[in-house]
């Protein structure tokens, strides 16, 4: 709710949104009502699908994939963008790209921790997720990237989408509203 208050606060403002992601839990998943509550929220603020992002986190049992999978869909058939959290951390990786209908992937920061160590099969596991994912058209964001080093592998191998401290720190709402009304350069 405090998202799409937000978006129709910039709206008002003359600042155009970007989109913004939501983080929900396999808890959260466990409302069955949660796809129309965020929908309603939507509606009620009237923001657009295409300024949010559902962003879930890994899940591991059955239970929560077949939950997952509903909310999934039903986000989808909206119009929402949904990302997979922490990509690679949890047990059910593999199962969550081929059978999940997300947009986005987004590579937990321990993917990266061993880039340029010649001793890790990290750059291995990591430049083959991408590929995979993009061949099955799915967008990938780099988490926690924090060296020269680890930015230059993911350009080289295609992953255009990074974020970490070696960009930037995270902000505080104020600075971000700046930044986007060009009152605070980037």
């Amino acid at each position: 709710e405090t998202v799409c208050r937000s978006i129709q606060e910039w709206k008002v403002r003359g600042i155009e949104p970007v989109r913004v992601s939501v983080n929900f839990s396999k808890l959260h998943l466990r409302n069955e009502n949660l796809a129309n509550q965020i929908l309603g929220i939507m509606r009620k603020y009237k923001v657009d699908s295409k300024y949010i992002e559902v962003e879930l986190t890994e899940v591991s049992d059955y239970e929560d994939c077949q939950a997952m999978k509903a909310f999934v869909d039903v986000m989808r058939e909206n119009g929402i963008s949904v990302s997979i959290d922490d990509f690679g951390t949890g047990y059910s990786t593999l199962n969550v790209l081929k059978n999940f209908n997300v947009n986005v992937i987004k590579l937990d920061k321990s993917l990266l921790d061993n880039i340029g160590n010649k001793d890790s099969f990290d750059e291995v596991v990591v430049k083959n997720v991408v590929n995979l994912a993009k061949e099955m058209n799915k967008d990938v964001i780099a988490e926690g990237v924090e060296t020269e080093i680890q930015a230059k592998f993911l350009s080289d191998i295609n992953c255009n989408s990074v974020q970490g401290f070696l960009f930037d720190m995270p902000l505080k709402q104020e600075e971000f509203e700046e930044r986007l009304s060009g009152t605070l350069p980037y």
